[in-house]
C-alpha cells in the first residue's frame, strides 16, 4: 500500500508537471507575441521623437534664413530707393552667418533692378515676373496672402536646385502701398546638410514630400518615394504657409531582430520548463515532507523543541544564502541572540519551564521576521536569524531593536509571566567577514560584548558602522520626535511667470530648526529618512502643511501654486493615493492649487504601478512636475506615457548657460521638447538678469532663484508676493 502511495504522487506530479508546462507554454507565446508588438511599436515611437528633433531643426533652418529676407523687407519698407550699392552693404551685413542663401533679388513693381551678388546675375536684371508664367503664380499667392511663400525646390539654370522665397514688401504710412517684391534662393541641398537631414538615419529610410509647401498632397522632393509606402512615422515640417511632411520607415515593414526572437523564445521555452520543474519539486517536495515528518531525515534537519532549523541544516541554507549574495552582490545581517540569564530559568523554575519559555520565543521570533528569512537553533539558549537582501544595516538595527522589544514582552507559562530578556550581536555581509565561520565568530563575538556591557543590548561586530547606524537611528527618532514638537517648518521660493513677470507659484522647501544643533540642512536628514523609511511620515506631514500654508494664502488674497518634494519612497505604500486625498481634503482647498514634484527615478521604476497613481491623482486636479530634468536618466519616452505638467531644468545647467555652449544647448533642447510635447518649462537656480533674459529669449515659461528671492518665511512671502 505505501509503495503503491508513492507512485501514485509520482504519476501526479509528471501529469501536473506537463499541464503546467504546456499553461505556461500557451502564456508565454502570448507574452511574446505582445513584446514584438511592443518591440515594433518602441522603434516607431524612438523614429518619432528622432523626426520631431530633425523636423524642429529643420523648421529651425529655415526660419533663419527667412529672418533675412524679413529684415530686408524692413529696411525696403523705410528706404525705397535703395540703391545697389546699399543693398549690397546690406545683404552682407545679413549673411555674414553660415546661411545657404545663394542669391537675393529686389523687384520693385515686380521687376527685378538689384541682385546679390550680381556677378554671374547680370541676365536677371530687368526681369518682369508678370513674364514669367512659371513663377507668376506664386508671386500672387504671395501678394494675395501678404504673407512669405516658400516654393520649389526648382531646378536652376546654372545648375542645382533651391527653394525660392518670396516677401511682398508694401509701403507709405499704412503700409498698403505695394512696393514689389524680394526673392531669395536657398541652397535646398546645403539647408537640409546642415539640419542633418540624410536619406539614411538611425538604420531608417529618411524621405520628405510637400513641394511648394503642399503637405500631404505634395511630391517627394528628398529621399524615396516609398518610404511613404512602408507603415512610416510622420511628422510636419511647418512654413510660414504650408508645410512639409518628414517621414522614416524601414523596408520591410518595422521588425524584431533574429536576436531578440530568438532570446523571448528562448526565455519563454526556460520559463516554461522552470515552471515545470517548480511543480514537479514543489509537489514532489510537500510530498516528501509529510512522509518526512516522523523520519529520521526531518529530525536530523530540525530541532525536535522549537521545530527550527537546527545547526546542520542552517549550514547547509547559509551556504547557499551566501553564495546568492555573493552572486548578485547583496548584503545580509547575520543575528546571533543569546538568552539573558536562561541558566536562572532552568535552576529556580525547572527544565520544562526553560523548554516552554523555548518554544514560545520561538515562535515568537518566527512571526517577527519575514517569510523568506532564516532562523536557527544552534544549541541550548543560542538562536541564529539571517536578515536576507537588506539596503543598509540601519535596516538591520531596526528589526534588531523591535526583536528586542517584542521578544522581551511577558511570556505566559504554567499559568503565570516570565519575563526574560536576550543579547544580540550582528554581523553584516561583505564587510564583517564572507565564509560562515567568519560571519559566525564575528557575530558571536558581538554578542559576548553586549553581554559584557550588561545584557539586553544590541552590539554591531564592526564599531565604525555601529556608530553610523545608532547616527542613523538617532536621526530616525529625532525626526519622529520633531514632528511631534513642531521643530519643522516650511519656507517659500517664489516662482515666477515670465510672459506677465508676475508670482504665480512657489515651492515648499523644509527647515528643521533642532533645538541642540540649530538649523539642519535638508541634505543631513532627507537621505536618512529615505533610507530608514520616516521620509513617509514626514512626507505626510509637508503636505498637511502645505495644504494648511495654501487655504492661509487664499484667505489673504495671495493666489499663487505650491510645489511640495515627494520621494519615490512615499510612493510605495498601496494606500498612498487614499491617504494624500484624505490630508488634502481635511483642509478643503483646491487641488489645481498643488504641485506634486518628482524625480525622473520615478518614472523608470515599473514594480510599483505609479502610473496608476500619478493618473488617479493628476484626475483629482493635482499637477506633477519632473525635478532636477536632465540629470538622471532624462527618460523622455516615459514623458509620452506619464503624463506631467512641468518640466524643471536643473540648476547645475542654468549655472553656466552663459559660458558653456554645452549647457546652453541643453537647455534650449529641454525648452524645445517641453513645448513640443505640451509641458512647461520652469529653470531653477536664476542668480543674474543675464540668465533671465537668455531664458525668455528662448521660450522658458518660468524662472525660479536667487535673483528673483530666496526661500522665505510664510509673513516675508506674503509681503514680497505683494510688492511685486
Amino acid at each position: 500500500m505505501f509503495r503503491q502511495a508513492i507512485q501514485f504522487f509520482i504519476q501526479r506530479s509528471l501529469t501536473l508537471s506537463v499541464c503546467m508546462f504546456l499553461i505556461v507554454l500557451l502564456i508565454a507565446t502570448l507574452f511574446v507575441n505582445h513584446e514584438f508588438d511592443r518591440i515594433r511599436d518602441n522603434h516607431k515611437h524612438q523614429a518619432f521623437i528622432n523626426l520631431l528633433t530633425l523636423g524642429a531643426r529643420l523648421e529651425g533652418a529655415i526660419n533663419s534664413h527667412l529672418v533675412v529676407l524679413r529684415g530686408l523687407k524692413a529696411e525696403i519698407a523705410i528706404n525705397a530707393d535703395i540703391t545697389q550699392a546699399e543693398f549690397a552693404r546690406l545683404v552682407d551685413e545679413y549673411l555674414q552667418t553660415q546661411l545657404s542663401i545663394s542669391h537675393i533679388a529686389l523687384a520693385p513693381d515686380l521687376i527685378i533692378s538689384n541682385i546679390y551678388p550680381l556677378e554671374g546675375n547680370e541676365s536677371a536684371l530687368g526681369l518682369d515676373y508678370r513674364d514669367v508664367e512659371t513663377q507668376f503664380s506664386a508671386v500672387q499667392e504671395s501678394i494675395n496672402t501678404e504673407q512669405i511663400i516658400l516654393t520649389g525646390p526648382i531646378p536652376l539654370v546654372q545648375g542645382g536646385s533651391a527653394l525660392i522665397a518670396r516677401v511682398p514688401v508694401y509701403i507709405g504710412e499704412n503700409r498698403d502701398v505695394l512696393w514689389g517684391l524680394i526673392s531669395g534662393a536657398i541652397d535646398d541641398k546645403d539647408l537640409f546638410e546642415n539640419a542633418g537631414l540624410e536619406e539614411t538615419l538611425w538604420g531608417l529610410d529618411i524621405a520628405v514630400r510637400g513641394k511648394d509647401g503642399k503637405g500631404r498632397e505634395g511630391e517627394v522632393f528628398f529621399g524615396y518615394a516609398s518610404t511613404f509606402d512602408h507603415d512610416p512615422v510622420i511628422v510636419d515640417v511647418f512654413l510660414p504657409t504650408g508645410r512639409w511632411q518628414l517621414a522614416a520607415s524601414v523596408k520591410g515593414g518595422w521588425y524584431v531582430s533574429n536576436q531578440q526572437v530568438a532570446y523571448f523564445w528562448f526565455v519563454a521555452l526556460l520559463v516554461s520548463l522552470v515552471t515545470a520543474m517548480a511543480t514537479y519539486l514543489i509537489v514532489s517536495n510537500y510530498r516528501e515532507k509529510l512522509v518526512a515528518i516522523d523520519t529520521a531525515n526531518y529530525r536530523a534537519s530540525y530541532d525536535g523543541l522549537t521545530g527550527l532549523s537546527n545547526r546542520y541544516h542552517f549550514t547547509l541554507q547559509f551556504k547557499k544564502v551566501i553564495n546568492e549574495h555573493q552572486r548578485y552582490g547583496k548584503i545580509f545581517a547575520l543575528f546571533f541572540v543569546d538568552l539573558d540569564y536562561f541558566k536562572e530559568v532552568n535552576d529556580n523554575w525547572g527544565h520544562h519551564v526553560g523548554d516552554e519559555l523555548l518554544k514560545l520565543f520561538s515562535q515568537r521570533m518566527s512571526r517577527i521576521i519575514r517569510s523568506d528569512d532564516l532562523v536557527a537553533r544552534l544549541a541550548g539558549d543560542e538562536f541564529v536569524v539571517v536578515l536576507n537582501d537588506i539596503e543598509s544595516a540601519t535596516q538591520a538595527e531596526l528589526l534588531a531593536e523591535k526583536l528586542q522589544f517584542e521578544l522581551g514582552e511577558p511570556y505566559l507559562i504554567d499559568g503565570q509571566y516570565l519575563s526574560v530578556t536576550h543579547s544580540l550581536g550582528i554581523a553584516i555581509y561583505p564587510q564583517d567577514g564572507r565564509s560562515m565561520d567568519v560571519l559566525l565568530q564575528n557575530a558571536d563575538r558581538a554578542m559576548y560584548e553586549a553581554k559584557r556591557a550588561g545584557k539586553n543590548r544590541i552590539y554591531f561586530f564592526n564599531d565604525e558602522l555601529s556608530q553610523e547606524v545608532k547616527r542613523h537611528v538617532q536621526v530616525h527618532n529625532e525626526i519622529l520626535e520633531g514632528i511631534r514638537k513642531g521643530e519643522f517648518e516650511l519656507y517659500l521660493q517664489p516662482i515666477m511667470t515670465l510672459t506677465s513677470n508676475k508670482i504665480s507659484k512657489c515651492e515648499a522647501l523644509i527647515r528643521w530648526i533642532h533645538p541642540d544643533r540649530g538649523i539642519v540642512s535638508p541634505i543631513d536628514f532627507i537621505p536618512i529618512a529615505e533610507q530608514t523609511g520616516v521620509i513617509r511620515a514626514l512626507g505626510d506631514w509637508i503636505l498637511e502643511e502645505a495644504c494648511y500654508l495654501s487655504d492661509l494664502l487664499t484667505v489673504k488674497g495671495v493666489d499663487v501654486q505650491i510645489a511640495v518634494n515627494r520621494s519615490v519612497a512615499e510612493f510605495f505604500p498601496k494606500d498612498t493615493v487614499e491617504r494624500w486625498l484624505h490630508i488634502i481634503d481635511q483642509y478643503e482647498i483646491d487641488h489645481h492649487k498643488l504641485v506634486f514634484e518628482i524625480t525622473e527615478s520615478l518614472l523608470m521604476d515599473s514594480g510599483g504601478n505609479q502610473l496608476d497613481k500619478i493618473n488617479q491623482l493628476r484626475d483629482k486636479g493635482i499637477a506633477f512636475s519632473i525635478d532636477d530634468f536632465g540629470t538622471g536618466y532624462s527618460a523622455i519616452n516615459y514623458l509620452r506615457h506619464y503624463p506631467v505638467d512641468f518640466l524643471k531644468i536643473d540648476r547645475s545647467f542654468v549655472t553656466d548657460i552663459l559660458d558653456d555652449e554645452q549647457d546652453r544647448t541643453l537647455v534650449e533642447v529641454i525648452i524645445k521638447m517641453g513645448q513640443t510635447l505640451g509641458i512647461q518649462v520652469i529653470a531653477e537656480g536664476v542668480e543674474t538678469k543675464e540668465q533671465l533674459a537668455m531664458l525668455e529669449q528662448r521660450g522658458c515659461d518660468f524662472i525660479q532663484g536667487f535673483y528673483l528671492s530666496k526661500p522665505l518665511p510664510l509673513d516675508d512671502f506674503i509681503a514680497f508676493y505683494r510688492s511685486y
